[in-house]
């Protein structure tokens, strides 16, 4: 069984969520795109789209704050969704990376499939938690991910109508779009949702790829 890892994660030379993104949006020729929970816009910056929207309450705050113009919604992701709820707003692509509370996660997925394009994607950052303290909740460490892999276990084990990936590079970067998949049953969803059972079965309850399985499966 792979052994998963902080250092892993941690390397500055691997693969980044950013780069997940702009290859889906360059294969697909993708130009709306948003991004909940923009902090200090390090990923934003890097997208390469023509129109992008970021939503974040708290501008800066893991980094002490500061001016970040490409947070154009400065609200909460659930003010964000009831403000366009009644408009025919539809993205491309929406990269959430809010409050990594699976609570909150749930229902930002299920906000953005409402605004999303039939062949668009979702995609959540920190979905691979290596070790059993960075997703604890409340949060008790500094390098943290939040219980963010609940909401991909949940949608594995209840959504034939989506496919789903976790991309096995930067904490784990989950990919949700519309399609078909095999529910996973092979426990009751209480179990799935404990991290022992998550962590030794990962691959298969997550439905990891590799970062080259990623490149090749959504190569157009």
């Amino acid at each position: 069984m792979k052994k998963y890892t902080i250092e892993q994660y941690s390397d500055p030379k691997g693969v980044k969520r950013w780069d997940i993104i702009n290859y889906i949006i360059e294969q697909n020729g993708f130009i709306n795109y948003l991004e909940i929970g923009v902090n200090d816009a390090e990923c934003i910056k890097q997208i390469k789209a023509e129109y992008k929207d970021g939503v974040d309450p708290y501008p800066g705050s893991e980094v002490g704050g500061g001016n970040f113009p490409e947070i154009n919604y400065p609200i909460s992701s659930d003010e964000f969704f009831e403000l366009i709820k009644n408009h025919d707003i539809k993205y491309d692509l929406i990269f959430i990376d809010g409050l990594h509370h699976s609570e909150q996660v749930d229902k930002d997925i299920l906000n953005s499939l409402n605004h999303l394009i039939p062949n668009g994607f979702i995609i959540m950052h920190d979905c691979n938690p290596p070790e059993y303290e960075i997703q604890l909740i409340p949060r008790q460490t500094g390098l943290w991910n939040g219980d963010v892999w609940k909401s991909i276990v949940k949608l594995r084990y209840s959504r034939e109508d989506l496919e789903i990936n976790v991309v096995d590079t930067d904490w784990g970067v989950g990919i949700v779009k519309f399609g078909k998949q095999e529910l996973y049953k092979k426990t009751n969803l209480e179990e799935c949702l404990t991290y022992n059972y998550m962590d030794n079965n990962r691959e298969d309850l997550l439905n990891i790829i590799s970062v080259d399985e990623f490149y090749n499966k959504f190569k157009k």
